[in-house]
């Protein structure tokens, strides 16, 4: 079994309005019920906060 640590590059998908959308990065802060995902994206960062009981998260693969 393999766990999530800050800074391991994770794949995401998850439903958003009907929709399967996917996003990559890298996980820059974990809470107990949250955790944070950065990209750069032309030299912007993107965050993203998940929680890891959400219902429309379909899988979370560790990308090393």
């Amino acid at each position: 079994m393999n766990y999530i640590k800050k800074n391991d590059n994770v794949l995401i998908t998850f439903l958003l309005d009907n929709k399967i959308s996917v996003f990559f990065g890298k996980i820059i802060k974990i809470k107990k019920f949250t955790f944070i995902i950065e990209k750069k994206i032309h030299n912007v960062k993107v965050k993203k906060n998940f929680f890891i009981k959400n219902l429309n998260l379909i899988s979370l693969n560790i990308n090393k």
